[in-house]
């Protein structure tokens, strides 16, 4: 009986795949390219995605408003945001998988574009579908203190970089958080007008709800 030959199709230095080539990869192992969890009109997103240079200052927060309001054109509702050092929290509401995609890369683009220094952005978004009202809860307060909870200082300020104070109740929801956290918390105004979407699911809204509720 013949032996077969084998032929090494991805060795050599000359055409098709070879060891090493392609773009680097130049992000964390965190964020693979799996299959999106699916995503529903009753179950609401926590996003985050990085970057490799600095995003926290007016500037940024001008563009990331920019970006929402592109993402929103395409269907998906940004109902909170947190800008901080070098990552960016989003709750939204998509109806389905097509239009968070959509959505997000609308979103994105438009603001590594607008910060104009080559490729910026570390990592694909990472995505956590909130499937009960506790999940709601933790990540709507985790994107609104996202900096006094990682620091724990005593004394810090909330300002425009989260979208607390756009809530009607947001001075309310940041009392109740520095009693609640035994912290000083100190305003200060630098956010302009800005229109995000209210949610429209129950998840976010009970979500709300109870922690303005002490």
């Amino acid at each position: 009986m013949k032996k077969e030959l084998q032929f090494n199709l991805f060795k050599g230095t000359r055409g098709g795949r070879r060891p090493g080539s392609g773009r680097k990869r130049i992000h964390s192992k965190g964020v693979s390219h799996l299959k999106r969890e699916t995503v529903t009109k009753r179950t609401p997103q926590h996003i985050n995605f990085k970057f490799k240079c600095s995003i926290r200052n007016k500037d940024c927060l001008k563009l990331l408003k920019q970006s929402i309001q592109n993402a929103q054109k395409m269907g998906l509702k940004i109902i909170h945001f947190s800008l901080q050092s070098n990552h960016v929290h989003l709750i939204t509401e998509a109806e389905n998988n097509e239009i968070l995609t959509k959505g997000m890369r609308s979103l994105t683009i438009t603001f590594s574009k607008g910060l104009k220094r080559g490729r910026v952005q570390l990592e694909r978004y990472h995505l956590h579908v909130l499937k009960t009202l506790r999940e709601a809860k933790h990540a709507i307060a985790y994107v609104l203190f996202n900096e006094q909870k990682h620091t724990k200082k005593k004394a810090s300020k909330i300002d425009g970089y989260t979208s607390v104070l756009y809530l009607e109740d947001g001075l309310r929801l940041v009392r109740n958080f520095s009693k609640k956290n035994r912290v000083t918390l100190r305003i200060e105004k630098i956010w302009e007008e800005f229109t995000l979407s209210k949610p429209s699911g129950y998840l976010l809204s009970k979500g709300i709800k109870d922690l303005l509720v002490i």
